[in-house]
């Protein structure tokens, strides 16, 4: 078994998963009983990640969570909600806090 992958965030990890198991990639994540639930935070000691069963898969796992990360990373400036205010990321297309879509330019 080989570690291939790292996030603080669980849901991540999740996504991650299910792309290797959808590109026949058998994997789990190990350490996922460590995440504080209520805070939301991993315990730093004992941190989930993503491993693949067979060692074999790890290079081919890893390339396929590269694209992941490269179409997670956005270029999009940062955008004020019109309704509430909230700034937003710019890869959101709702405001996360009061949900009114994204004005377009």
């Amino acid at each position: 078994m080989t570690e291939v992958y790292s996030h603080p965030d669980l849901t991540q990890l999740a996504h991650c998963e299910s792309i290797l198991k959808q590109a026949g990639i058998d994997c789990v994540i190990e350490n996922e009983a460590t995440h504080d639930l209520i805070a939301g935070l991993a315990d730093p000691l004992r941190s989930p990640v993503l491993c693949v069963i067979d060692d074999a898969d790890a290079e081919r796992a890893k390339e396929l969570l590269r694209d992941v990360e490269k179409a997670g990373e956005s270029s999009a400036p940062e955008w004020k909600c019109p309704k509430c205010g909230e700034t937003v990321p710019g890869n959101f297309g709702t405001c996360w806090k009061c949900e009114t879509q994204r004005p377009t330019p």
